[in-house]
């Protein structure tokens, strides 16, 4: 069985569409029999942020398992999950509010916000750091102090962080630069690099972090068939993918990501292009430039002798 699902580009009709909807009534969508049949690509990749935000706030047990691998917890730890930021179906992409990082109160008590970014941005840790703080920085006039909760952010890349930074998942804390000891236990940002899963550690495997990397990854029905295997969850996971994208309003958005994605990629590289063509002018410059310096070093040489010898050049 292929995926039949169709992609709607029309990106403009979002702004026209009803925004009082519940992410969870995509999951009334019926499963077909032969689901388990399914092949072939996947309509969206887990990285695109639309996709992501959707399917983690239609279905919690999804966002439980995520935030357990995550965080390291057990299922019986959470005992309750809420997503602060819902994602509103017809929200125009082009608002300047419209945000796709996961925002939610964890327990009652901590502060999450996860962001799942594929394209590198060289300012992406000044972002991450600007999140953090803002959602760290929640008390109200006249609040106390005490009442501060505690604050993650999560970063899910898929890109280098650092500059020959291998660690698959990372978690940095404010600490003393001498003792290393905590300034505070409630700020901390973490950054699971999906191209480092090589350099997972036992605690990542033992986590399931790895087979969620491996999920984000995925583009095909059948990867996510494989992971399935392994965990149960990532089968339910691949249901919720299929019912949300079945609603036209849900591919929509998702488009209108691929093609912001695919746009932002297209100038890169023709900006790369020509930075690539005026460096190669830049080069021919040069070696023009030593050409004309070794024909002036060869006349002078030739004036001296003229010189030596008594023959008059002027």
């Amino acid at each position: 069985m292929t995926n039949n699902t169709q992609k709607n580009s029309d990106t403009n009709s979002l702004a026209s569409q009803s925004t009082t909807f519940c992410l969870a009534e995509l999951l009334d969508t019926a499963i077909p029999k032969d689901f388990h049949l399914l092949s072939g690509p996947l309509p969206y990749r887990m990285l695109n942020d639309a996709l992501f935000h959707i399917v983690f706030e239609a279905n919690p047990s999804i966002l439980n398992s995520l935030l357990c691998a995550l965080l390291n917890l057990a299922s019986e730890d959470i005992s309750s999950i809420e997503v602060t930021n819902p994602f509103e179906l017809g929200h125009s992409v082009y608002d300047k509010d419209y945000v796709l990082d996961l925002k939610i109160i964890l327990n009652n008590h901590t502060l999450i916000n996860i962001e799942v970014q594929v394209i590198r941005l060289e300012f992406w840790k000044e972002r991450a750091l600007g999140y953090l703080c803002r959602t760290y920085d929640e008390l109200n006039k006249g609040d106390d102090y005490c009442a501060i909760k505690p604050a993650i952010q999560i970063g899910i890349l898929d890109f280098e962080l650092f500059k020959d930074d291998t660690e698959f998942f990372a978690t940095y804390h404010l600490a003393n630069d001498i003792t290393h000891k905590f300034y505070s236990d409630k700020f901390r940002l973490s950054v699971l690099q999906l191209n480092q899963t090589e350099h997972a550690t036992k605690d990542d495997i033992a986590c399931k972090r790895v087979l969620w990397a491996n999920f984000f990854k995925a583009t095909t029905w059948e990867e996510v068939s494989m992971l399935a295997q392994q965990d149960p969850i990532f089968a339910e996971a691949a249901k919720t993918i299929y019912r949300v994208t079945a609603d036209e309003r849900v591919r929509n958005h998702c488009n209108a990501r691929e093609m912001g994605e695919r746009t932002y990629n297209t100038l890169v590289n023709q900006l790369d292009e020509k930075d690539n063509q005026l460096n190669e002018k830049n080069k021919r410059l040069n070696e023009m430039d030593n050409q004309l310096n070794e024909k002036d070093k060869q006349l002078e040489y030739y004036k001296k002798l003229l010189k030596d010898h008594g023959i008059a050049t002027e």
